[in-house]
């Protein structure tokens, strides 16, 4: 009876999860970290015992923290800021800021012990995403009038993932959890450049010069796609203070985007009717291992995850093909190191602070082909801090700033790069994080 109660009470967690908006990422397009203990932490947890929120993130193994009921529900107000400046002969220069508002991203965890060796429970959290909103901008070249510039840019892609998962004692000093990821993604884009332009030659009449004429159609009808996969974790007790950590979170395969658009280039005959874009992109496999030193009042934990972009439907592939199709991000594969210290003078009291550091996927050359999804910052200070008001009844608080990067590289044309000519992005992002926690018999 107590499980059924406790299963009846996630219906507004995981309602709120379903209706909120997407996250807007710092590692590659993933979120540093979930929930206000691990992001105030830096992210870092692959070892770590008890955090719920942070445990469905990195590593199930973590979810078995003694005998009970657990629950908590985060939610994160995050803005991100991004610019896009252009240069082209010919052209001038300029610079835009894309509108950025904060966005709220939930994230909900429930945990109950089956015995005293194994919990089970189910998360629900918003891991990802990307986006701008840039205006068409005439002093500005890269957003001037189409076709020969992109006139406005709008992107939106969100990911979550609904996780059921289980983590068992395999002994007295070896934890395991397994968790099956349930994943939704939505995508909108403008322009559409993944399938090829309507294009013709331009006034000259000859194909393949600077005159051409090539217009990407509008997908800002949201689409979404399912996808799955699964993630596997231990957590080794090495010592009374001392854990290690491993997880592996598989390839997310995921079904194709479908837009169903409309041809853009006023000069053919077929302008104006529709057409199917389709655009399959699925979501990368993460490697990480970690661990957590446990000195009593003092926790130290720290985290290292490569993430696998190269080998990425939708981010391996870049440039343009034959058509003038996008063939993809053209995003490598990264390295994130994370670390973060908790000071807890009493047991209802916590001080925290991490630093987390991400390697840009994006590549400077290929600039212009991630105007859409600039994922460039790196270097990520957390803070954070928690307290018990009641008995069972955590809150926990947290604070990132993400410092500005730029990446710059070249305009493209018919022919290849163009010569003297530059796009540049910048971004850096601000969030504030509360969650409430809570735990069995008061503890």
């Amino acid at each position: 009876m107590k499980l059924r109660a406790s299963i009846r009470g996630l219906a507004p967690f995981v309602l709120l999860l379903l209706v909120a908006a997407p996250a807007r990422a710092t590692d590659g397009h993933f979120l540093h970290g979930v929930g206000a203990v691990n992001s105030a932490m830096g992210g870092s947890g692959v070892a770590a015992i008890g955090d719920i929120l942070g445990s469905f993130y990195l590593n199930p193994a973590g979810l078995h923290a003694g005998e009970g009921t657990r629950s908590a529900l985060g939610f994160e107000m995050f803005k991100a800021t991004r610019s896009v400046s252009s240069e082209m002969p010919g052209f001038g220069s300029g610079s835009t800021e894309s509108k950025s508002d904060y966005v709220p991203v939930p994230a909900f965890a429930w945990t109950s012990s089956v015995g005293e060796n194994m919990t089970v429970g189910i998360g629900g959290l918003g891991i990802g995403g990307f986006g701008v909103d840039y205006a068409q901008d005439n002093t500005n070249p890269i957003l001037g009038p189409r076709p020969m510039g992109f006139g406005q840019v709008y992107s939106n892609f969100s990911l979550m993932k609904v996780s059921p998962a289980v983590a068992f004692e395999a002994s007295d000093k070896l934890q395991l959890g397994f968790a099956l990821n349930i994943d939704w993604s939505s995508l909108a884009v403008d322009p559409m450049p993944t399938a090829s332009p309507a294009a013709d030659p331009g006034p000259d009449g000859t194909p393949m010069t600077m005159d051409d004429r090539a217009f990407y159609s509008r997908a800002t009808a949201a689409d979404g796609a399912w996808g799955f996969g699964f993630q596997a974790g231990l957590i080794y007790k090495a010592t009374s203070s001392l854990n290690i950590g491993l997880s592996y979170a598989s390839q997310q395969w995921f079904q194709d985007f479908e837009f169903t658009v409309v041809n853009e280039n006023p000069f053919l005959p077929n302008f104006g009717r529709a057409r199917e874009l389709p655009y399959g992109m699925d979501v990368p496999a993460v490697y990480a291992g970690g661990f957590a030193y446990d000195a009593g009042s003092i926790l130290w934990t720290g985290d290292a995850k490569y993430i696998t972009y190269s080998k990425t439907p939708g981010f391996d592939k870049q440039g343009f093909d034959q058509t003038g199709a996008v063939q993809g991000f053209g995003w490598e594969d990264i390295m994130v190191l994370a670390t973060g210290l908790q000071f807890s003078p009493s047991n209802s009291f916590a001080l925290r602070g991490g630093w987390n550091y991400s390697e840009n996927p994006i590549p400077d050359e290929l600039s212009l082909f991630n105007i859409p999804a600039p994922a460039i910052v790196q270097h990520h200070a957390t803070f954070g801090l928690g307290f018990q008001p009641f008995a069972g009844v955590n809150v926990d608080l947290a604070y990132y700033h993400v410092f500005e990067n730029e990446i710059s590289g070249p305009m493209f044309g018919p022919m290849g790069p163009i010569s003297g000519s530059s796009v540049s992005s910048k971004m850096y992002e601000d969030s504030f994080i509360m969650t409430f926690s809570f735990t069995p018999d008061g503890k």
